[in-house]
């Protein structure tokens, strides 16, 4: 039509064309960060509504380019029917699509919510997580706390431990456990020292009452141990080693768990042995000092009477010689009353009420072979071989003669009367040179001395000779002439020594004298 004017179409053909092109590379562009996200964050709603949203928006893209750059082709190509046949079809993806996007619009509020619930969720974890971190810094703190106060309290556990082990293995007394049948449990080495147990299994599972001498008293202990839960300074008999007494004061008490039931007994118990014979050796001792004082008056009393018989019956026996019966009596009158002079001066030895005896430097190796001349003849004639050995160089010391000679004396009398006939005494002297005493042994090959009167020998009045044959004085009197010279004797029987026993002694009497120097003899 002439005189009207067009613009040409082209630019818009291609901006449409270019557009269209570039809103579906876009939308793709946006799905493919979308995607993205929600495989970073699979949990995060938006960026699942993002994916969605962007979904659709491709979908979108697709049907609108398509929509504007196919007609141009279908145009070229010269088939506009083709696109009047689609067209109705992409009309209806983009109302689809278009409906899609509304109803992802409008459910952003929703999403919205949900998204702040979950950045509150997301804060309150956090929170939470924060808390727990915290409360795992605190707990990692209690644990390295708790892991300092488990060492030091395994280590005042050890330190308490090793205390109370040094304390049950270095005490003297003899510490136990027992179980609740009464059974060993545990013992310490002093324990296993005083009931002569080498090995502390030979005692584990052994009842405690079984050690008792008397089992009543065991009994007693148990009884009272059930029935109170403790004792204490409970006195009771031991069998020891070798079967010796053994007494112990024991202090007790039970072991009981939560509920107060029985588990056991622990127990101290102190060795009073020594105490027991220090205790007898000193009721012993006032004893002799009682009889000695008694003695002493006695011989006093008697000395006088005495005097006056024996010096009217040898007047008498002067006077009436003649008469023969008469004079015979007169003589055995005479002779009893010399052994009850005798009888007197002993028990004024014992008693130790006579005058100082004089202490001259000498040579006990001599004073021991008189005796023995004197005595040689008495023992021959029985058949009894005495057996000498006496040291050579044997150190001089100070004593008295006369009353050394006494107890030789007395101890091979005794020897005599053991053996009775067809026998050995023997007699040895020895120099220890490390304690400085002499030693002088005389021992006999009779019947021994039983172990029940061997605590019983020293004392005054006590013998075991018949009728007429010993007045119980002699060891007495020679115990206390060893003990005015600061020696000390002792008696064995067996002897102790192998030597001793295979020349066949049965009994041993030991004398050990200290060795004084004759610058000291005054003092003595």
């Amino acid at each position: 039509m002439e005189g009207t004017f067009t613009l040409p179409l082209f630019p818009v053909y291609l901006v449409d064309y270019l557009g269209a092109t570039v809103m579906v590379i876009l939308s793709f562009y946006a799905l493919f960060f979308a995607r993205r996200l929600t495989r970073l964050e699979p949990k995060n709603i938006l960026w699942a509504y993002f994916f969605w949203f962007s979904l659709v928006m491709v979908i979108f893209s697709i049907s609108r380019g398509v929509g504007h750059l196919l007609p141009y082709v279908f145009r070229i190509a010269n088939l506009p029917e083709l696109w009047d046949a689609l067209d109705p079809y992409s009309g209806g993806l983009n109302t689809l699509a278009l409906c899609g996007v509304a109803i992802l619009i409008l459910h952003y509020h929703s999403t919205a919510v949900l998204i702040e619930r979950a950045k509150v969720d997301a804060l309150s974890l956090e929170r939470a997580n924060e808390r727990l971190r915290e409360a795992h810094g605190d707990l990692s703190r209690l644990n390295q706390t708790l892991e300092q106060q488990v060492e030091e309290r395994t280590y005042d556990l050890r330190l308490s431990e090793e205390k109370f082990r040094g304390f049950f293995e270095g005490s003297k007394d003899m510490i136990y456990f027992c179980d609740a049948e009464g059974r060993l449990c545990d013992i310490n080495e002093s324990g296993l020292r005083l009931l002569g147990v080498e090995r502390r299994e030979d005692l584990v599972g052994h009842p405690l009452d079984a050690f008792f001498s008397d089992q009543q008293r065991g009994a007693q202990y148990c009884a009272l141990l059930a029935s109170d839960g403790q004792i204490k300074d409970f006195e009771a008999e031991f069998v020891g080693k070798e079967g010796e007494p053994l007494y112990l004061m024991i202090t007790a008490s039970v072991i009981t768990d939560r509920t107060g039931a029985i588990q056991g007994c622990q127990g101290v118990a102190r060795d009073l042995t020594r105490f027991k014979k220090m205790m007898e050796q000193l009721v012993h001792s006032e004893k002799m000092t009682s009889v000695g004082q008694l003695a002493a008056g006695v011989a006093h009393e008697i000395n006088t009477p005495l005097g006056i018989i024996l010096g009217y019956a040898q007047l008498l026996g002067e006077e009436l010689e003649e008469q023969v019966e008469v004079h015979e009596t007169l003589g055995i009158i005479e002779k009893q009353a010399k052994i009850c002079r005798r009888i007197v001066a002993d028990l004024l030895n014992f008693s130790r009420q006579t005058k100082e005896h004089n202490k001259l430097y000498g040579d006990l190796n001599q004073c021991l072979e008189e005796v023995l001349a004197i005595v040689n003849h008495t023992l021959n004639m029985d058949h009894i071989f005495i057996h000498r050995c006496l040291a050579e160089n044997l150190p001089k010391t100070c004593f008295d003669n006369e009353r050394m000679r006494q107890v030789f004396v007395n101890l091979l009398t005794n020897a005599h009367h053991a053996i009775g006939s067809e026998g050995i005494i023997g007699v040895w002297s020895r120099w220890h040179e490390e304690s400085g005493q002499i030693e002088i042994v005389i021992g006999d090959s009779g019947s021994g001395i039983p172990p029940d009167q061997l605590g019983r020998i020293f004392e005054p009045f006590y013998t075991t000779k018949g009728i007429g044959k010993g007045t119980g004085l002699g060891l007495s009197v020679s115990f206390g002439i060893i003990q005015d010279h600061n020696g000390r004797i002792e008696v064995n029987s067996p002897p102790l020594e192998p030597e001793l026993v295979a020349l066949d002694m049965h009994t041993t009497f030991h004398i050990f004298l200290p060795i004084i120097s004759a610058g000291l003899e005054k003092e003595q």
